[in-house]
């Protein structure tokens, strides 16, 4: 008699046959009932289904001013791209790299294509809401909450092209939800995109909010605020003027000019408190403020951080003392500097020269130069840093304040650098910027002077005269008072002078810099996957 000798595997195998076999017979044991399904069909059915597809697009908005959401090492030089490096302000430490050598960018570059991924996306969210908003199958209150709803997500789609137009220039303009595959995008000229963001932003106006009791959320200040500069851009400048003094005649917002906030016990002065943790909501009594992103240390939906430590602050772990010692030891009122952003000399000293000593923006509180050993083991503790020529390459320059939280973290020391105050998206010091700009444009020089005059008075500044004021003035200006918070290679793009001032003022990426280069290459990934038409590449590129 023979005997069958069933192993393990083989037992295993007849029993997933006698499994699969009874499946066969029983259809049912493939059925699946989900507890729960979430789609766009049961999501936007009344104003709370919308409400939360709009705190998602504060929170992606949100992460065009941090780091989040760009691909890896790229996360604090994309944002860094944006607001400093590779402009007149200054360039990565390294010089070859983001933006310092302009031989280097192409359509392959990830910053750019991050950017156009990025804003897109907004784009998308704001389309799908205004879309089906208006469903029949919608549950409103009221026209109002509806039109509330398609402002917000309009507001965020004009921010979103406004940023596109100025990078990009001529680009796809999308109005509507798309339900499928396309392949079939062109570029629309950039005056029917401007077009667009003033009618998205007039519409805004007149259905966003007018009370602004908390500064995180869209107004009609804010929407005014951007279409000032949109207006700039189109030449219509008595409208420009018009838009930025409907907000700077609005009570609720004023400058600051007497101390306020969480820190009024420390050294500093009134511009050093509007960058302290925790002083840009209305609650610190900060009434300058028109919209801040907002971010909270361990609270869901917080967001983790901001990076700006890291870009903006010198690298002084590595300075040495004279004896040999690490001259700089970190904590948690240091941070975790990284020097991503070494300034130029402009930024650094010219714009400062002509009122060095006056301006409250310049002080040894807003704009550090000196550093102190405080290396306990060393025999020159507390002495003066001199810094060697090696040091200043990335080691030792000037640190904006601003990028900082001099007196401690709220997550303690670690090594991520991360800040956790709110960040301005939107302030009314730059409001009068604007207004000045508009004035400038259409040639009256002293209204142009009179604005610029209120912003430097805060800071008891020198006054400047109006035969004095042209555009390279008011970019100065910029400069002085928007440092860090102005999205720079927007500004100067959108002026049509990145190459320019970068001639001017950086020499490092001055002898690669085209005129071409104030535009960002198209990714060639979207040109590549536009197989039903023609997505054309920005010249020199």
């Amino acid at each position: 008699m023979r005997h069958f000798n069933i192993n393990t595997r083989s037992f295993f195998l007849f029993l997933l046959l006698g499994l699969l076999g009874f499946s066969a017979c029983n259809d049912e044991f493939l059925d699946e009932v989900p507890k729960s399904f979430l789609s766009p069909e049961n999501a936007y059915t009344n104003r709370a289904g919308f409400e939360a597809a709009i705190n998602h697009m504060y929170r992606v908005g949100r992460t065009l001013r941090t780091h989040e959401n760009l691909p890896g090492a790229e996360a604090d030089k994309g944002t860094q791209t944006l607001y400093g490096s590779g402009t007149d302000l200054g360039w990565y430490w390294d010089k070859k790299n983001y933006f310092g050598d302009y031989t280097t960018i192409n359509s392959f570059n990830a910053i750019s294509t991050g950017y156009w991924r990025k804003l897109y996306n907004i784009i998308k969210n704001a389309n799908i809401i205004v879309t089906r908003s208006e469903y029949p199958e919608v549950t409103w209150d009221n026209e109002a909450d509806k039109f509330e709803v398609q402002a917000h997500a309009r507001f965020f789609r004009a921010y979103a092209y406004r940023f596109l137009v100025h990078l990009y220039g001529d680009v796809p303009l999308l109005l509507e939800e798309i339900t499928g595959p396309r392949l079939d995008f062109t570029r629309t000229p950039k005056a029917e995109v401007l077009d667009q963001i003033v009618a998205d932003l007039e519409f805004a106006i007149q259905y966003l909010p007018q009370n602004n009791p908390d500064l995180g959320r869209l107004s009609q200040a804010a929407a005014a605020h951007l279409l000032a500069e949109i207006f700039i851009t189109t030449g219509e400048y008595d409208k420009a003027i018009a838009a930025a003094t409907s907000v700077i005649e609005d009570p609720q917002y004023e400058l600051m000019t007497e101390r306020f906030g969480t820190m009024t016990d420390k050294p500093g002065d009134v511009f050093w408190d509007l960058h302290r943790l925790g002083n840009q909501d209305r609650s610190s009594g900060n009434k300058e403020t028109i919209l801040a992103w907002q971010i909270e240390y361990n609270v869901p939906g917080g967001g983790d951080g901001n990076r700006l430590e890291r870009c903006w602050g010198p690298l002084l772990e590595r300075i040495k003392t004279p004896d040999g010692l690490g001259a700089i030891l970190k904590d948690g009122m240091l941070g975790r500097p990284v020097a991503f952003m070494r300034p130029s000399i402009y930024m650094e000293y010219t714009i400062w020269e002509s009122d060095w000593d006056n301006d409250m923006r310049n002080s040894e509180y807003n704009m550090q130069r000196k550093f102190y050993i405080n290396n306990p083991e060393s025999a020159h503790f507390g002495e003066l840093i001199e810094p060697s020529p090696a040091d200043t390459v990335r080691s030792h320059f000037v640190w904006v304040k601003k990028a900082s939280h001099p007196h401690g973290h709220p997550q303690g020391y670690d090594n991520s650098g991360r800040l956790y105050s709110d960040m301005y998206a939107m302030r009314l010091a730059e409001t009068y910027l604007l207004r000045a700009e508009a004035y400038l444009g259409k040639g009256d020089l002293e209204n142009a002077a009179a604005d610029i005059n209120l912003v430097r008075a805060r800071s008891n500044a020198t006054p400047v005269a109006p035969g004095d004021v042209d555009i390279d003035y008011l970019l100065d200006e910029r400069a002085r008072e928007l440092l860090v918070e102005e999205p720079r290679r927007l500004t100067l793009a959108r002026l049509g002078l990145l190459d320019d001032r970068i001639k001017k003022y950086n020499p490092v990426s001055a002898p690669t810099i085209q005129e071409f280069h104030n535009l960002w290459p198209i990714p060639q990934s979207e040109i590549d996957a536009n197989q039903e038409a023609e997505m054309t590449q920005n010249p020199g590129y």
